[in-house]
């Protein structure tokens, strides 16, 4: 994980945001953090 990812990550938790990405991979072990991928609903 990068230093930016790290500070999306934090300031999503903090303020209780879900963290829309197309890059979940990178996040889905922090625990609590509410992952959504936009593009995975696409036709």
């Amino acid at each position: 994980m990068t230093l930016g990812d790290a500070i999306i990550a934090g300031t999503a938790l903090d303020y209780g945001l879900a963290l829309i990405t197309k890059n979940t991979i990178d996040f889905q072990w922090i625990q609590h953090l509410e992952l959504i991928n936009p593009f995975d609903d696409i036709i």
